[in-house]
């Protein structure tokens, strides 16, 4: 099959969670025998992209990438509450340049959600995978201005009450969740990454049919875990984007307050946030911190076996949490917010703790405890769910793939 995947962003520029799900996903339908290709957006020009034809492409891994260069400054039209000039002409020109598809793989509109109209128009065959809440949040994370965790747009009514803003009209909000509404109701087959994700979309959407499919982890990339000692310094670690919204602030505020001897915390990733990065440092220089660049993928595992704890802090509901799953392969126990997929997954299964996303003190009184209970660890170490291979997932969405190509070819 020749299969493309269409994403937001991906790398060379961004190796956020999405982007190396996406990038898993061609891996193992390439090991399959079958031919991939990714289209995505790209900010920023020169080496290693090629300029050709309008579009920027590359070479990532093995995966031939194809980008449009993204125009600054329309939010509106990247959020998909208007059509954005010349995204799907030259989308569509993409397709017409090369063999046809048997399946797209959307796995985030933004900035493309005209790319995804396009292939609706052409009745093709596309899955789209809900790595988020794109499709029924303009601010991606159902988080209202107000920073209180909003119980769906209902028809754009919620969005115009909360989320108000002058550029906007109420019949933008309600005209945005109708297109991309369609969008959805458009697709050969809609998966979301977990049951908090099918939930929130069910309830905007009742008619329209979710199966789940979580992100795999390549646990053939992660040694054994190993023993971890009863004494000695703890290792509190948090991976992924340094930002605000994912509670690296926080964290590090909460940590200070603990100022343990006996413990330290390890920050590991990019941050594109120079003040937080500036608040963050001048913390580390009072308590035992550091922040510390990212990773490329494949050492993830061996930085995770560093790590005793695992912290995911985020000030959004996690849709899935990629490195919550990793930690898991790990073996590591974690303390995370109490919001969205990566709360619901600790609390289930007793594997570590789900505090207040937004109370600092709630975070360093449970850093404090883990410190002075440590024989905790050992049992929540035991609960440890299993997670997804990174196979499995492959597997799943071939078959998949297949389906939906075979269902084409029979309407055709």
């Amino acid at each position: 099959m020749r299969i493309l995947y269409l994403v937001h962003q991906f790398l060379p520029e961004y190796a956020g969670g999405t982007e190396k799900v996406t990038l898993n996903l061609a891996h193992a339908a390439q090991s399959e025998g079958h031919h991939v290709e990714v289209f995505t957006a790209s900010h920023r020009p020169g080496p290693p992209w090629r300029e050709q034809e309008g579009l920027r492409s590359c070479l990532v891994q093995g995966v031939p990438v194809h980008a449009l260069p993204h125009q600054e400054g329309r939010p509106l039209e990247d959020l998909g509450f208007r059509p954005a000039e010349g995204v799907r002409q030259r989308f569509e020109r993409f397709l017409d340049s090369r063999p046809k598809f048997d399946v797209v793989h959307v796995m985030h509109a933004l900035r493309l959600n005209d790319a995804v109209e396009a292939l609706r128009d052409r009745r093709a065959g596309y899955v789209i995978t809900l790595t988020d809440f794109h499709f029924i949040c303009h601010r991606i994370n159902l988080i209202r201005l107000d920073g209180s965790l909003c119980g769906g747009p209902a028809g754009g009514r919620n969005c115009q009450l909360h989320c108000w803003s002058p550029e906007i009209g109420e019949r933008e909000f309600a005209g945005r969740i109708e297109r991309l509404g369609e969008l959805l109701r458009g697709a050969s087959a809609v998966v979301a990454v977990s049951p908090y994700v099918a939930e929130q979309f069910a309830a905007e959407h009742p008619d329209l049919q979710v199966r789940v499919v979580g992100n795999g982890v390549d646990l053939l990339s992660f040694p054994r875990p190993k023993a971890r000692p009863t004494d000695g310094k703890l290792t509190f670690g948090y991976l992924g984007t340094v930002s605000e919204a994912k509670g690296a602030g926080l964290l590090a505020s909460a940590f200070a307050q603990v100022g343990r001897a006996d413990a330290r915390l390890r920050i590991v990733g990019p941050c594109y946030e120079p003040e937080l990065a500036a608040r963050i440092s001048a913390e580390g220089g009072q308590a035992q911190i550091s922040v510390e660049p990212p990773v490329a993928a494949a050492d993830v595992p061996r930085l995770l076996q560093e790590f005793d704890v695992l912290c995911v802090p985020s000030q959004v509901p996690e849709s899935y949490s990629l490195a919550l799953h990793e930690g898991f392969a790990a073996g590591l126990p974690a303390l995370v917010s109490d919001l969205g997929n990566a709360g619901r997954v600790v609390r289930e299964h007793g594997c570590g703790l789900a505090l207040p996303a937004t109370d600092a003190g709630a975070w360093a009184e449970a850093i404090a405890r883990v410190c002075d209970e440590r024989d905790r660890l050992a049992g929540w170490r035991d609960k440890i769910p299993l997670p997804l291979r990174v196979e499995e997932e492959g597997f799943i969405y071939t078959q998949l793939y297949r389906a939906v190509a075979a269902s084409r070819r029979a309407a055709a």
